[in-house]
């Protein structure tokens, strides 16, 4: 008799944490490993506090432009539901990807939407699995617009000069070559059914994981586009995407400004998609470590030294997360969000994933 879903749940979700702990651990102990408190604190001190505040404000309207386009993504379902209780689902959703494992806020997003406005939970879903693909699209045209402002600095060594081109150079290539393969999958995607076995011809030399997560991903942006039947709100989403990390690339450029770094926008534009990367990896509770790193590694690349470095990744992991984290605990508290519902949820899904 095989064990009880809710063990094989917590198995795997020990796994999961095990992993993500172990590299985040690693993470810490790489990014502390120089560090030199004196050289921090004056680095600490000489920041210009009111571009911080900047840039977590616009770190924190990322989230309104999220619940806008998850809004224009719901209304030709005939769901009008308001932005306020969108805005509640994304930052309490962020809150909990934050504070536990197992991207908890993945569920509890589209379950407080559906559980709020009583429209199926089902549909609420597609919609947010058709957010990841835009996320796609959204970071790969930042990598794109990377191409056109990146440049290095006169001070940057040969060896990371010639880093600092290739990236350019390889970086734009690639965004240009995923920005083709995405307008493929929007294509395939129109087509539904019909087109499936094609896309999983394309997938098939993949890994078993990374086939089955772009398997969901297809299947419930086509569920997504079927429900919608609006090529405007695609079009908008996108767009609004677009924005949306162009928004992050812009908070990072502003943080530039309060450390008094000498970077354009195309370096904050590369640092938004190290990021992105960086995050994908499994994490530590608060995204400890490999956030840290991604930024610091990042940062020397283009010849800043390890003090404002590690200054600059600090404050800006502070002003990514304590905010909206603090905003999302407050909002799920004043919601009632079901955390059983939740737990379900994870389990149906944990069941459907290991058929």
């Amino acid at each position: 008799m095989p064990p009880p879903v809710e063990e094989l749940l917590l198995t795997k979700d020990q796994r999961r944490f095990s992993l993500g702990l172990l590299i985040g651990v690693v993470a810490i102990v790489w990014f502390g490993w120089e560090l030199k408190m004196d050289e921090l604190l004056e680095t600490l001190r000489s920041v210009q506090f009111e571009w911080v505040a900047l840039a977590a404000l616009i770190l924190v309207a990322e989230f309104g432009i999220r619940a806008l386009r998850w809004s224009v993504l719901l209304k030709p379902m005939g769901y009008d539901i308001p932005i306020k209780l969108l805005f509640s689902a994304q930052v309490i959703g962020a809150a909990l990807n934050t504070i536990l494992p197992l991207r908890a806020g993945e569920v509890a997003k589209p379950l407080l939407v559906s559980q709020k406005s009583g429209h199926p939970f089902w549909a609420v879903t597609a919609t947010a699995i058709m957010e990841r693909v835009f996320d796609i699209l959204g970071m790969v045209s930042v990598l794109v617009v990377m191409l056109i402002f990146l440049d290095a600095r006169p001070e940057t060594d040969s060896a990371n000069l010639i880093r600092v081109q290739n990236l350019q150079r390889y970086g734009g290539f690639l965004g240009i070559f995923a920005l083709a393969c995405m307008g493929i999958f929007f294509a395939l995607t129109t087509q539904r059914e019909r087109a499936r076995p094609i896309f999983e011809l394309i997938v098939r030399p993949t890994p078993r994981p990374v086939q089955n997560l772009f398997l969901s991903l297809y299947d419930g942006f086509v569920i997504g586009l079927s429900a919608i039947q609006s090529p405007k709100s695609v079009v908008l989403s996108a767009l609004l995407s677009i924005v949306m990390w162009l928004n992050g690339a812009l908070a990072i450029f502003v943080l530039f400004q309060a450390f008094s770094l000498p970077l354009g926008f195309g370096a904050a534009c590369f640092t938004a998609v190290a990021i992105a990367i960086s995050v994908a990896l499994p994490q530590a509770p608060g995204f400890i470590g490999v956030f840290h790193v991604a930024i610091e590694e990042t940062l020397i690349l283009w010849g800043m030294s390890l003090g404002p470095a590690k200054g600059f990744a600090l404050v800006f992991w502070a002003i990514s997360f304590i905010p909206v984290t603090l905003l999302g605990v407050i909002r799920l508290w004043r919601e009632g969000l079901d955390w059983n519902s939740i737990k379900s949820v994870q389990a149906r899904n944990f069941t459907q994933n290991e058929q």
